[in-house]
């Protein structure tokens, strides 16, 4: 009977054709940022009640594991146990069932009916949980097995009086000897089977694993999943420690964990690890979020530390993305000055491939500065109308613009030269007309002079 019971719950996650349904009610829909809130007429008040934090709820457990499935995800209102009955079938039967995730729909399933008496943080609570189920089942491609996937859902959620319960019950196994080995727990049905023993021991694996060795290692271990034979093969390749190994550190610190350490907030995507990791890939965003929401959770000075490494890289890129747009639109020496700023901080972060970047930047920069300094000694040379010296200026000017692609310099120059080419063509015609005058009147003398020595 109780792998029946097993067999039904595991339906629960599984995807559940549209077109089986029936006699659902026409869905009307409350959009946030992240969550489309599907719900069906006179259940708006629960809809927005949902809609009220389903946001924040999405961003709070994103940032803790590290990941973000991309939105929007779906969060389906049921305000009857009928209607949630006819796509969970098994809740006819269980009691206690109020929400369940369609991981290959990315949808989250709310019972409404069942969630009456529950506090507002246990139902924030069950949808943090059915998102994390969604979030592992993308990270390891549908591979994490029911052991895994309620530790880490549980791992997210916020302690509550279901917390104290829990952990009383894992005690309570613990002094008995009843604690199931993982290579048992992780068998078909056996967390569904026994959940007093299989919801909080799960619980308190990945949190041991979240809180010594970070929530980067245990990212890597659910994405080993989905080519790994197994979670024992997975678990060596992303700690690179057997599965045997990673069972007796986690038996011997359980009593502590018991007596507290199930307290501690979720930190995880924010440990040391991944914050290094994040810095030296040049995620300077990335690392200084989560260094200062780490030092929300809890003081640390290498996490501060850290966080000005972060810091300063963001200011280094800020600077270095400056430059490059002023470089485009011929802004030389805005870039000049943005360059300057942001080298000296990539040499503190021994980024020597920014630093190459930045001094080509440089080069271009002088090399712009060059131009528009020739072109405005052009403009100077024509006004003291010294001619050949304007147009060499202006041809050194071009060719500078020419080899950075500046088309806008390229097009001052050419205006520059069509201007002194203006001038000379006015001055030649004034040449002309100067000269011609001049004949004329040479010959117009000329002529008098004759007139005057002719004999009267």
């Amino acid at each position: 009977m109780r792998r029946l019971l097993c067999l039904l719950i595991i339906l629960l996650l599984w995807p559940h054709p549209v077109a089986a349904q029936t006699n659902l009610p026409q869905w009307l829909e409350r959009k946030t940022t992240y969550i489309s809130i599907l719900y069906p007429q006179g259940s708006e008040a629960e809809a927005e009640r949902y809609a009220g934090y389903s946001d924040a709820i999405y961003e709070e457990v994103t940032a803790v594991v590290g990941y973000r499935p991309a939105p929007p995800l779906t969060l389906r209102i049921y305000p009857t146990k009928e209607l949630y009955q006819q796509v969970n079938p098994a809740a006819r039967w269980l009691e206690g069932i109020v929400a369940h995730a369609h991981t290959g729909r990315r949808e989250i399933s709310i019972a409404v009916q069942q969630t009456v008496g529950m506090s507002d943080e246990e139902l924030r609570n069950n949808v943090r949980h059915e998102l994390m189920h969604i979030i592992a089942a993308e990270l390891s491609d549908g591979r994490l097995s029911t052991m895994w996937q309620e530790g880490i859902a549980q791992y997210v959620e916020v302690p509550t009086s279901q917390s104290g319960y829990k952990i009383a019950l894992l005690k309570q196994a613990l002094e008995n000897n009843a604690l199931a080995t993982w290579r048992l727990l992780d068998s078909a049905g056996a967390v569904y089977d026994n959940p007093e023993l299989g919801y909080p021991q799960s619980w308190s694996m990945v949190s041991f694993l979240i809180q010594r060795y970070g929530m980067a290692r245990f990212l890597a271990f659910l994405e080993a999943l989905r080519t790994a034979s197994g979670y024992r093969s997975a678990l060596s390749q992303a700690y690179s420690l057997s599965a045997e190994s990673l069972e007796s550190e986690w038996l011997a610190q359980l009593p502590t964990w018991i007596d507290g350490g199930w307290k501690q907030a979720p930190s995880v995507a924010f440990d040391q690890a991944s914050i290094e990791t994040a810095l030296a890939a040049g995620r300077y965003s990335e690392a200084l979020t989560a260094a200062e929401t780490a030092l929300t959770i809890k003081d640390d000075p290498a996490i501060a530390a850290l966080r000005e490494q972060a810091r300063k890289g963001v200011r280094a890129e800020d600077a270095a993305a400056a430059a490059r747009v002023a470089l485009l639109e011929g802004r030389y020496a805005e870039a000049k000055t943005a360059i300057e700023q942001a080298l000296p901080l990539f040499a503190d972060l021994a980024r020597i491939d920014r630093q190459k970047l930045l001094n080509d930047y440089l080069q271009r920069a002088d090399q712009g500065l060059k131009a528009q300094q020739l072109l405005e000694t052009a403009r100077r040379d024509l006004n003291g109308i010294r001619i050949v010296a304007a147009r060499n200026n202006i041809e050194q000017a071009a060719n500078l613009f020419s080899q950075l692609g500046d088309n806008n310099g390229r097009s001052q120059a050419a205006q520059l030269l069509e201007s002194l080419n203006l001038r000379l063509k006015i001055v030649g015609i004034g040449l002309i007309v100067v000269v011609g005058l001049g004949l004329a009147w040479n010959i117009d003398r000329r002529r008098a002079m004759r007139k005057r020595m002719l004999p009267l």
